[in-house]
């Protein structure tokens, strides 16, 4: 059953007596418990029309590289077998979404997309629900409580959005089932499609000379995330709420860039992780939930996510207020990108993000900051945040990084003392790190691991 709060209308035309009913599969490149695909099912279960599932492969996505696209089409494997067993037509098409569309809904009785949050595909759906003939939906599927039934406005902080998301959780978690089977099943979708080898030959063209981005060390698709949440919660949850902040722990789920690329469904993260009754549960779980939703709170009620400007009004006045500060150290993007700084412990993180496409959560807030701290202007770092953040990490491009870039000029934080450069903006700096962690250990770990590369 797929809540109504999940549906919304993306056109007024009409539902057509078409040959098939249509789900573009972008954002939520699942068959298991993914709302979209159930939702297009039942309705093509209704009109007894089959269902095409289409996945367009977009060149040159945004700042995507080969490790990106790659992750993505092991992914898509798994994901088309499955599907096809359900009766479904699976297509995998290359080229703009909008073109490929138009032709196949000249046939189609319906459209069915997954929801969008980041400006340039929700403008892509928009100009497709403009140009098609039939009626078109989108289904949100990749957060547990669908953003604008947990608030219809920007929240300032997880303080203020944890209450609102609290009051009706409960509808949209355990709601997820496995898809329904089609009642017309294709046995031959009579659409040229490329085979998933194909799609893989296709996207050797964005290989590049950068040997960061030759290959992913995760494997995508759906069995791989299952497998990674079960050994997190058999093997590293109990430890979750004292040690997640310890980059020489390794408790992490490692699920980002499985969420990220809708591999594997929130609600059933959730799930299995409200099977655990403990403190580590419930911290992660604040994590998966709260903290991650309100990012896309972010994105889908700020249009400037991206951009400096999303910061605080009252950022931006102390930050200008110290732009003159003197900086003992100051960095080009490239040397920042090849991880040449004076800092062992941030060149540790930039190249475990080179050399993995992930970077622990805590060494991502002590690397913003520093970047603010070694660059000439605010606008400048937020620049190269975004430029790195969305090149090299596997969950870049997302809700939860441009709000945790934002988050290191201060969005949903609060002022702190003042001091040099940041004023009131929250600071960290290397003795925190020596503090509380034995830091060599992690920066002898990244060493290693880019010794074995």
């Amino acid at each position: 059953m797929v809540e109504k709060e999940r549906v919304s209308l993306c056109n007024d035309k009409e539902v057509k007596n078409g040959k098939y009913v249509l789900y573009w599969m972008q954002a939520s490149q699942r068959a298991h418990f993914n709302p979209a695909l159930e939702y297009a099912v039942l309705v093509a279960n209704t009109m007894n029309k089959p269902l095409i599932v289409l996945f367009c492969i977009m060149p040159e996505y945004l700042t995507a590289s080969f490790r990106h696209y790659q992750f993505m089409i092991e992914g898509l494997q798994e994901t088309a077998q499955t599907i096809r067993g359900y009766g479904a037509a699976f297509i995998i098409k290359a080229g703009d979404p909008c073109e490929i569309i138009k032709e196949l809904s000249e046939s189609s009785s319906m459209i069915v997309f997954d929801f969008a949050y980041l400006d340039f595909m929700k403008a892509v759906r928009k100009k497709i629900s403009a140009q098609t003939a039939c009626r078109v939906v989108q289904v949100e599927g990749n957060v547990v409580v669908p953003v604008a039934a947990a608030s219809s406005k920007e929240e300032y902080s997880a303080a203020t959005l944890r209450p609102k998301v609290s009051a009706v959780i409960s509808k949209y978690l355990n709601s997820e089932e496995e898809i329904t089977e089609l009642k017309n099943k294709i046995s031959d979708p009579q659409i040229e499609s490329l085979t998933e080898q194909q799609a893989k030959e296709y996207i050797k063209k964005f290989r590049t000379n950068n040997r960061y981005f030759d290959e992913s060390r995760f494997i995508g698709g759906y069995s791989h995330a299952r497998q990674k949440l079960d050994d997190f919660i058999k093997y590293k949850l109990h430890n979750y709420a004292d040690m997640k902040n310890d980059p020489t722990s390794e408790v992490q789920s490692d699920l980002s860039p499985y969420l990220h690329f809708g591999q594997i469904s929130p609600v059933y993260i959730a799930n299995q992780i409200t099977k655990v009754l403990s403190e580590s549960a419930q911290e992660y779980l604040e994590e998966l939930i709260v903290r991650r939703e309100l990012a896309h709170n972010f994105v889908m009620y700020n249009d400037d996510y991206a951009q400096y400007n999303s910061v605080p009004a009252w950022a931006k006045k102390t930050l200008a207020e110290h732009l003159s500060d003197p900086r003992e150290h100051c960095y080009s993007q490239k040397q920042l990108e090849d991880a040449q700084t004076h800092d062992e412990y941030w060149n540790s993180a930039q190249n475990e993000l080179l050399l993995t496409g992930k970077m622990h959560n805590y060494m991502r807030m002590y690397w913003g900051k520093k970047i603010i701290e070694w660059s000439e202007t605010p606008q400048k770092a937020f620049e190269t945040m975004v430029y790195l953040n969305d090149r090299y990490e596997m969950d870049g491009r997302d809700p939860s990084g441009y709000a945790g870039i934002c988050w290191c000029f201060g969005k949903h934080d609060r002022p702190w003392s003042p001091r040099s450069i940041f004023g009131n903006v929250r600071y960290m700096n290397d003795k925190g790190l020596e503090r509380k962690f034995k830091i060599q250990k992690y920066v002898q770990r990244i060493k290693d691991l880019k010794k074995g590369s």
